[in-house]
């Protein structure tokens, strides 16, 4: 596996806390800011609601990840990251862009990618692709096909794996993190107490 510091710090974020809270709707922002979990995915938000989402998470000591693809009022190009990075102070991106991967790694951000697999022939691509654009990690959608390809994925990119979408109960999340994947990013409010049941 490689060796960085945005690795280690992913790794150390979700060793003994793996579930990802992901918001997906402002209404479930008190509940995540309550939950044990050490990372935080933005689904949703626009230009206006990023800075006070963004300031209640740093305040309750969470990494906050932007799902850069989703959020409103934001160019979607290098000065949309720099304006994520210096203005609003996000830890880190996921995305399915390259481009954006290798501009967030230049404004010091942890950086994500998300590799949707359909079918061998989005396995292939979405290998390429990410082993030119060396994120931090990768975020497998959707996550129960993580048994299947998990070895080929460390064998061939050696980043940490996410598993996303279509986690649906305990089983799906225990099997996935029992196949190689060290964290599950979820916006279902039923997993995301998991941790805490087995410590």
């Amino acid at each position: 596996m490689k060796d960085n510091q945005a690795i280690k710090t992913i790794q150390y974020a979700l060793k003994n806390k793996p579930v990802i809270t992901s918001l997906v709707t402002e209404d479930d922002l008190d509940a995540i800011l309550g939950t044990t979990s050490n990372i935080i995915f933005l689904l949703k938000g626009d230009i206006f609601t990023l800075g006070n989402y963004a300031e209640r998470i740093r305040d309750a000591g969470k990494l906050i990840f932007v799902h850069f693809d989703l959020i409103e009022g934001i160019g979607k190009d290098q000065m949309g990251v720099r304006y994520l990075a210096n203005e609003i102070g996000i830890d880190g991106i996921v995305t399915t862009k390259s481009n954006i991967i290798l501009a967030a790694k230049k404004y010091g951000m942890m950086t994500i990618q998300r590799l949707f697999v359909f079918d061998s022939v989005s396995l292939e691509n979405g290998i390429k692709t990410i082993k030119n654009s060396q994120p931090d990690a990768i975020e497998v959608l959707p996550g129960m096909v993580i048994p299947r390809i998990s070895k080929r994925i460390q064998s061939e990119l050696g980043v940490p794996v996410i598993a996303g979408g279509l986690i649906l109960d305990l089983q799906d999340l225990e099997l996935a993190l029992d196949n190689g994947a060290i964290g599950i990013s979820t916006s279902a409010k039923e997993l995301w107490q998991w941790q805490d049941m087995k410590a």
